[in-house]
């Protein structure tokens, strides 16, 4: 009986504890009776996946890629569409890994892909929105990047491998990470030093965390990147191979820490390709070919839906390069020159930055429905995520001017939280360099990389213990994965740093889930993308009213209507003029004999709010008995619409 009531207890203590784990992790029931060959693809099996997918389906896909990376890897973009012309249709846009270690984002998108496919014909409701909409997929924009994922030694890298100087020394590439433990990973390391920031977590010893103020100087560490100081500057695997991360490259709210050589907006050949085949010009169609994108889904590092809504920019940073002060003169006494020839001795403010860094007030409550649905569809209903600069999901909502949306598909989740709040994601940096100094009024250029060292090329992982979510991690290593995740301290003697400790948190363990959690996350997303697809404006009219006001003259009204749940054009999309005004055209079958009395036989509509309606009424003198075509065009509202009619 003693052992009975014993086992009960523990089952009671188990029970808790997955209830508890529940509230900080993504769902982890949808591990049980997965399929158990779920794995991440490499380029090639992701290459041979969609092609057998297209190859398959020939009458509802297109496969084609816009662009070729420099390692030479095709960016393959899906297309699927059931009955109707697909450039005609609404769109949806998904893409996914743009950071390159970001794999469980293309192996979701790869599976949404295979998801409609498989279902167009089958499944009801999937094939009634294939025949309506056009899904265009990229599951992933940087293959380059994403191929470390699989090599014999893994480490983080979010960057494509574009070769660039990150560290303003005139060298490429030249201080990269290396595995001194042979452990086939690249993780962190600790050094004993007096003049570290550092001290060992007493809770856990395995964590860092910051010293305070009455730390002994026998107790202070400094952390490094698993590696060596390849060029001799003090610093370590700070100009590693590559590259960009491309979700940092695009033209809006764009900025990079550091600059580095090459970096600009839009400087790499995957953000120009996807940027190319959304806004290009096809001269056959004389239009651009995929302007009828309504909306984007895209699977990164960055979260709107389920760690808050709508989209607040974050502050990109350029860091300036060093400058040597100036000589002292005596006898003479040194000013600015102002622009037009004066002096100056203050300062110069520098310029505001014109670009809207938050979501449009009209357009909150678009964002604030879907975060809703994606919580209630996915069961996410909580995410960690960092402010975005020069991402693709601003440039998509800011710029191109449809409603956007990003999913991290992978981080710890807070049970509660002030709504409406992007939960800040500090668990993952982009490369930081541990060991930064204190800015000084004139700065070496050691002293300056130290400062500014988080480059998206970069091979280190974050060192660990500098947040609560660590310890968040740790708990969940110790509980859910068989304690498997972190790489216990052990000692190393270093060639330059002489007596270290290696270890840390394991390569992509906090980025991507384990490989069978990967089939739920995509029926629910799959799930999410179809309800996402259903949103957009639908604009409608409604037949035409005729009224005869005497022998030859006549009244028209028109009644136009968006049925869908989402406006034709966000407010931003009207404020960027980047979405194709309703237009409303009449053409009159004798323009001499038919003429309108005021007014125009063309009507520009900027925008129809959901649900909402607009009347239009000519007074048209016309003997009886003459026509008049009725055209209405709406290009991310289902196209055109057309009607004739005969005055009488």
């Amino acid at each position: 009986m003693r052992n009975c009531v014993k086992h009960k207890f523990k089952l009671l203590g188990t029970v808790s504890l997955i209830l508890f784990l529940s509230l900080l992790f993504l769902p982890m029931e949808a591990v049980q009776n997965q399929p158990s060959d779920a794995k991440y693809h490499n380029y090639a099996a992701l290459t041979q996946a969609m092609k057998n997918l297209a190859g398959a389906n020939p009458k509802i896909t297109k496969l084609q890629s816009i662009g070729r990376t420099l390692g030479g890897r095709d960016l393959w973009m899906l297309q699927v569409s059931g009955k109707g012309k697909a450039l005609e249709k609404q769109a949806l846009l998904i893409a996914a890994n743009l950071e390159g270690d970001h794999l469980i984002g293309s192996m979701v998108a790869l599976g949404i892909a295979e998801y409609l496919v498989k279902g167009y014909g089958k499944d009801e409701k999937i094939t009634a929105i294939l025949d309506k909409r056009t899904f265009y997929i990229v599951p992933r924009l940087n293959p380059d990047g994403a191929e470390a994922f699989f090599k014999a030694v893994r480490h983080e890298h979010p960057g494509n491998f574009n070769p660039r100087d990150e560290d303003y020394d005139w060298k490429v590439d030249e201080d990269g990470p290396e595995d001194l433990n042979g452990d086939g990973m690249i993780t962190m390391m600790r050094a004993k030093d007096k003049e570290g920031s550092w001290i060992v977590d007493e809770k856990d010893p395995r964590l860092m965390k910051k010293k305070d103020a009455d730390s002994p100087l026998d107790a202070l560490y400094k952390l490094y990147p698993e590696g060596i100081d390849n060029d001799g500057d003090e610093l370590y695997n700070e100009d590693g191979p590559g590259g960009f991360n491309i979700n940092r490259n695009f033209p809006h709210n764009f900025g990079y820490k550091p600059k580095g050589l090459k970096v600009y907006p839009v400087s790499e050949v995957e953000t120009q390709a996807l940027i190319d085949f959304m806004t290009r010009f096809d001269p056959n169609l004389k239009t651009q070919a995929h302007k009828n994108i309504c909306g984007v889904l895209v699977f990164s590092m960055h979260d709107n839906l389920a760690a808050g809504t709508g989209i607040e920019c974050g502050t990109p940073t350029f860091p300036e390069p060093p400058r040597a002060a100036a000589p002292a003169m005596r006898g003479f006494m040194f000013f600015r020159m102002g622009r037009r020839g004066g002096t100056d001795a203050t300062p110069q403010p520098r310029p505001t930055d014109p670009q809207p860094k938050r979501t449009e007030t009209r357009d909150q409550n678009i964002f604030k429905a879907v975060s809703e649905k994606y919580k209630e569809i996915t069961k996410i209903t909580s995410a960690k995520s960092d402010k975005p600069f020069g991402s693709f999901l601003e440039y998509a909502y800011f710029q191109y001017g449809v409603p956007s949306f990003s999913a991290n598909l992978w981080s710890l989740r807070e049970a509660a939280r002030p709504p409406g709040r992007m939960i800040p994601r500090n668990d993952r940096q982009e490369s930081p360099q541990p060991q930064r100094q204190a800015q000084q009024t004139t700065m070496d250029r050691s002293a300056m990389m130290q400062r500014f060292m988080a480059g998206g090329g970069g091979a280190a992982q974050r060192q660990p213990g500098t947040s609560d979510s660590d310890a968040q991690w740790l708990k969940w290593i110790d509980e859910k994965n068989e304690g498997k995740g972190f790489v216990a301290w052990t000692k190393f003697n270093h060639k330059q740093l002489g007596e270290v400790e290696i270890g840390g948190f394991e390569p992509h363990l906090r980025i991507n889930p384990p490989a069978d959690q990967i089939p739920a996350l995509t029926k629910s997303h799959a799930e999410f993308a179809l309800y996402l697809s259903e949103q957009f404006a639908e604009i409608a009219l409604d037949e035409p009213e005729i009224e005869k006001l005497s022998p030859n003259l006549f009244r028209l009204t028109l009644k136009v209507h968006n049925k869908g749940k989402f406006p034709y054009s966000t407010a931003m999309g009207t404020r960027t003029r980047n979405i194709n005004s309703i237009v409303l055209r009449l053409k009159f079958e004798d323009d001499k004999k038919m003429e309108i009395f005021g007014g125009s036989k063309r009507t520009d509509i900027s925008t129809l709010a959901a649900g909402g309606e607009n009347e239009y009424t000519w007074t048209i003198i016309s003997p009886p008995g003459k026509k008049i075509d009725i055209n209405l065009w709406a290009r991310h509202g289902g196209g055109t619409i057309q009607k004739t009619i005969v005055l009488k």
